[in-house]
């Protein structure tokens, strides 16, 4: 009888030793891409305002895959009238190979961008998520617009969803309604986990143009490696919407950057002397139609119009859908421009001046369309 309790007893022990299956070791190989478990646009709050994803990026390191999505809704003010409003929602996931549930959860940083000395507090948790959680606040600007902060593990997964600018009344409601998404999606055993490895990406932007390339108007794609164009024709003026203002401002500030021959870079957040994105004018949904009318000299001859514009899709720049000129309707591809790049674009004409007119169409309902110079290329 005593070789019987014995036998079971260690059974027991060794059942307990080997713990749950959720402790199992995943090889990052066998992880699937952790945004499948990330909040959507479509889950997010409603503000009264247009989402647009301005982050999207996921990186494989050594021991864990990182998911980074990141969304804003913002309005400018009116004419010094009515204050600016914005809201952003950032959503990290992060899937390791071992299970993470019982690390102790990271600190909130201490600075963001360039706002230094962050000083967080945390704050009472009225409802546990996974196996640990944290709920942290602070403020920041002089309108100390609240942040909110909200990071669990559960089993091999790490979750943060950051709110900006939500008031206090309602953002733990908030918070903890896109974390019950998150931690009921997360899987629950690594045969989930290791499934899941299957399970594609939504497309956050859908193409709803299918192209259709004009074969003697097909745009031709060149990457310049000078400022400018030389021997383009000078233009003497041009209206445009003046752009609008996302993770930095996209503004044309000047009224002439579309025509000073000065290029930006595959980086739409560099700083080439001018100021951050000084180069690019970009333009949402929220501006449509997008029409740029330019003044040439009168008897011009235009052969063909050049065009800089950027795609990166991890931060929703995409290439147009189609472009007008003079009516002329130009089809783009999705991928004209490499994504990751800054390209020019030219299409061929010939096209009539003194005034030439340029519409810019939108891929899908979301998303940025960032241009840099126009340049039209002299007749023969």
């Amino acid at each position: 009888m005593k070789f019987k309790a014995f036998i079971l007893l260690l059974g027991l022990v060794f059942l307990a030793a080997c713990g749950p299956s959720g402790s199992d070791q995943v090889p990052v190989a066998e992880l699937p891409d952790p945004a499948i478990y990330a909040i959507q646009l479509s889950e997010l709050p409603e503000v009264g305002l247009s989402w647009q994803q301005s982050y999207n990026q996921t990186t494989t390191n050594e021991g864990f895959k990182w998911s980074y999505l990141a969304y804003q809704a913002y309005q400018p003010g009116n004419m010094g009238v009515d204050l600016e409003t914005a809201f952003a929602v950032n959503n990290d996931v992060v899937l390791y190979d071992v299970d993470m549930s019982h690390t102790d959860l990271p600190q909130p940083p201490q600075s963001m961008g360039n706002i230094q000395n962050i000083s967080w507090k945390s704050t009472s948790l009225s409802k546990r998520l996974g196996d640990k959680s944290a709920v942290w606040k602070t403020t920041v600007g002089e309108l100390f617009t609240p942040i909110w902060w909200l990071e669990f593990y559960q089993g091999h997964a790490y979750v943060r969803i950051s709110l900006l600018g939500f008031p206090d009344q309602i953002a733990p409601s908030i918070l903890y309604g896109m974390g019950n998404i998150l931690a009921e999606r997360l899987p629950r055993s690594t045969t989930t986990l290791r499934a899941d490895a299957a399970t594609r990406v939504p497309t956050p932007f859908v193409p709803t143009i299918s192209p259709q390339v004009t074969p003697e108007i097909q745009p031709t794609l060149t990457i310049p490696s000078a400022a400018g164009v030389i021997g383009s024709l000078p233009v003497i003026s041009y209206a445009a919407p003046p752009g609008e203002t996302g993770m930095v401002s996209y503004a044309d500030d000047t009224g002439n950057q579309l025509i000073d021959g000065v290029m930006g870079s595959d980086d739409i957040l560099a700083d080439a002397g001018h100021g951050t994105a000084y180069e690019w004018v970009g333009w949402t949904e929220l501006t449509e139609p997008i029409t740029l009318t330019f003044t040439l000299k009168d008897g011009v001859e235009i052969a063909a119009i050049q065009m800089g514009f950027n795609h990166r899709e991890g931060l929703g720049v995409f290439v147009p859908a189609a472009v007008t000129i003079n009516g002329a309707r130009f089809e783009l591809d999705a991928d004209a421009i490499p994504d990751n790049r800054r390209g020019t674009l030219t299409f061929n004409g010939p096209f009539a001046g003194p005034l030439v007119e340029i519409g810019l169409q939108h891929r899908g309902e979301r998303g940025w369309i960032l241009m840099d110079e126009v340049s039209f290329i002299p007749g023969q």
